[in-house]
C-alpha cells in the first residue's frame, strides 16, 4: 500500500501515456487529432506535476539526513564544551569520543560532506585541546596576568617635557612638497602585447622594454622611435634589468616563461646598435619573474617561481649561491651599499639576504597578500612592498638589522590602488615614490618624516596612459625628471617633469 500510495501520480501517468499512444493509432486512420492533442496536453501536465513532486520527496529527504547529522554534531560539539571546560579546571587529558570516525559514511553526497567536513571539525578541536595541554597555554595567561597587575601597582607617572623642549619643536620648518608638473613627452605603440617590463638607460639616451609578445626592444627616448629589436625568447619575456655603469657590455638581462636567463650586450650594427645575445642561462626550473644587475661586484640576481634566488657572475655566468624560499619569488631589490638583497615572495614576505652569499639577513613581515613590487630607497633604510591586495607595505630598517637577525613589522601601510601593486620605484633622493596599479594609475607619494623617526606619505596626483589601460611596468631616468610607463595594450608613454624640483 505504501509503494501504491507514493506512485500513485506516476500510475496515472502510464494510464494516460498508453492512452494518449492509443489515440495517436487512431488518429492516423481517422485524421480526428483532437482527443491525442488533449491527451498529450494531460501527459505534460502529469508529467510536470511529477517532477515537482520527486523533488520535493528528494529535498524532504535530504533535510531529514541533514537534521539527524545537526543534532549529532550539536551533541559532540555539546560534549566537546564540556570537556574543554572539564580540562581547563582540572588540567586533565580530554579524550574526546570517536563517535564520527565510528559513524558509517552515507551515500548521499551532501551528507557524506557534512560528515567529512564535522569529522575534519572533531580532529581541529582535538588538537587544538592538545595544544593548550602540551603548552600550559592557562599557566601562561594567569602569569602574564599577575605580571601586567604588578605592572599597574608599581607604574609610576609620565612626566611632562620640559616646555623649552616644546616650544624648539614648533620652530622646525617642514619642507613642502615639490612642485611637478608632468607633461607628455611620447606614447609609443611598442608592442602588440603587454608590456612586461621597462627600464630607461643612466645616460638617457633609450628605454628598453620587453613584452609577452616574446620582443626585446630599444627605443630612442628623446625622439620616441624604435632602435632595435630581438625575439629575446620562444615565450613571453616577463622581465629586464640594466647595467647602470654600463649597460652595452653584459649590460641587459631578460627572463621569462620558458624559465631562462638571457644576457645582452649592445654591438654597432647596419644602422646603428643591435642586440647581441653573450649566453644563456639554464638553472631554474620555473619560470623567471625578477632581475638584477650589480655591476660594481659583477653579479647577476634572479628571483623564480621555483622558489629560489640565484645570484650569479655576471660575465661568466657561473652559479654563485642559491637562496631557498617557502614560497614563488616575484620580486626583488638590491642595495649595493649596504650590500643586501630584499625578495618579495607569494606568501607575503619580504625576505633580506646577503649580496653575494646565502646568508639570510633578516624578514620584514607583517603582510599577507603576494608582494608584487620591491623597492629600497637610497640609503637602504626604507623599503617599500607593493602587494596583490593593492596596498603599499612600509618598513624602515632599525640599525641592528644585519647586526642580529630580526623579524620586523611594517611602519606604514598604504589603501594604494584598486587592484594589484604591480610596480614601485623610488626618486632619485627618496623624497618621492611611484607605484603603478592595474586600476591604471601611477601615483606619486610624497614622503614626509615625522617626529620620533615615524613616516608618512602624502598623495601628491597621479597618471596614467590612457582610460581603462593597466600599467604593468615603470622606469624613472637617474636625474628623476622623466617617467617611463608600460600598460597591457602594449603602449609605453613617457612623461616630463618641467620643473626643476627635488625628487621628480
Amino acid at each position: 500500500m505504501k509503494f501504491i500510495s507514493l506512485l500513485w501520480l506516476e500510475i496515472i501517468e502510464g494510464i494516460f501515456l498508453f492512452f494518449t499512444l492509443v489515440a495517436l493509432l487512431v488518429a492516423s486512420k481517422t485524421q480526428q487529432y483532437l482527443p491525442f492533442y488533449l491527451l498529450l496536453i494531460v501527459d505534460l501536465v502529469l508529467g510536470i506535476i511529477s517532477r515537482w513532486r520527486a523533488e520535493l520527496r528528494h529535498k524532504a529527504r535530504i533535510a531529514a539526513a541533514l537534521n539527524v547529522q545537526l543534532k549529532r554534531f550539536s551533541a559532540i560539539v555539546a560534549e566537546l564544551r564540556e570537556n574543554l571546560h572539564q580540562f581547563l579546571a582540572e588540567e586533565k587529558t580530554v579524550i574526546i569520543p570517536p563517535k564520527l570516525h565510528e559513524a558509517p559514511k552515507s551515500d548521499n553526497e551532501v551528507i557524506a560532506s557534512l560528515q567529512e567536513d564535522i569529522e575534519s571539525l572533531n580532529i581541529s578541536i582535538s588538537s587544538l585541546i592538545r595544544y593548550i595541554k602540551e603548552n600550559r597555554i592557562e599557566l601562561r595567561l594567569k602569569n602574564l596576568e599577575k605580571l601586567y597587575q604588578e605592572l599597574q601597582t608599581s607604574r609610576r607617572g609620565l612626566e611632562l617635557p620640559d616646555q623649552n623642549l616644546l616650544q624648539e619643536s614648533k620652530k622646525i620648518d617642514v619642507s613642502p612638497p615639490p612642485r611637478l608638473a608632468w607633461r607628455c613627452l611620447h606614447i609609443i605603440k611598442a608592442h602588440s602585447q603587454s608590456v612586461t617590463d621597462l627600464a630607461i638607460t643612466a645616460d638617457e639616451k633609450y628605454i628598453v622594454t620587453t613584452s609577452w609578445d616574446q620582443y626585446l626592444c630599444l627605443w630612442s627616448l628623446k625622439e620616441g622611435t624604435e632602435v632595435s629589436r630581438v625575439e629575446a625568447a620562444a615565450q613571453g619575456v616577463l622581465c629586464l634589468c640594466l647595467r647602470q655603469d654600463n649597460y652595452q657590455e653584459f649590460g641587459i638581462a631578460t627572463g621569462g616563461l620558458d624559465q631562462q636567463i638571457r644576457v645582452w650586450s649592445l654591438v654597432p650594427g647596419k644602422k646603428s646598435i643591435e642586440f647581441q645575445l653573450e649566453y644563456t642561462l639554464t638553472n631554474h626550473t620555473g619560470s623567471v619573474h625578477c632581475l638584477a644587475i650589480v655591476g660594481s661586484k659583477n653579479l647577476l640576481v634572479s628571483g623564480s617561481y621555483d622558489q629560489t634566488l640565484k645570484q650569479w657572475e655576471l660575465t661568466t655566468g657561473e652559479l654563485v649561491c642559491s637562496c631557498y624560499h617557502e614560497a614563488s619569488v616575484s620580486s626583488l631589490a638590491v642595495h649595493e651599499g649596504l650590500g643586501y638583497v630584499a625578495s618579495g615572495t607569494s606568501d607575503g614576505l619580504v625576505t633580506l639576504w646577503q649580496l653575494g652569499g646565502e646568508e639570510k639577513l633578516g624578514i620584514l613581515m607583517g603582510n599577507m597578500a603576494e608582494v608584487e613590487a620591491v623597492a629600497v630607497n637610497d640609503t637602504g633604510e626604507i623599503i617599500a612592498a607593493g602587494c596583490a591586495d593593492g596596498t603599499i607595505k612600509i618598513w624602515k630598517l632599525p640599525t641592528t638589522i644585519f647586526s642580529i637577525f630580526l623579524q620586523v613589522e611594517p611602519c606604514l601601510v598604504l589603501n594604494a590602488h584598486h587592484g594589484q601593486v604591480m610596480d614601485l620605484i623610488w626618486s632619485p633622493d627618496s623624497q618621492l615614490l611611484y607605484s603603478a596599479g592595474t586600476d591604471g594609475l601611477i601615483k606619486i607619494w610624497y614622503v614626509v618624516g615625522g617626529r620620533g623617526g615615524a613616516l608618512s606619505l602624502l598623495e601628491l596626483g597621479h597618471l596614467k596612459i590612457s582610460e581603462a589601460n593597466r600599467i604593468f611596468s615603470l622606469s624613472l631616468s637617474p636625474d628623476g625628471r622623466r617617467i617611463a610607463a608600460g600598460g597591457i595594450d602594449g603602449t609605453v608613454k613617457v612623461w616630463e617633469n618641467s620643473r626643476s624640483s627635488p625628487g621628480g
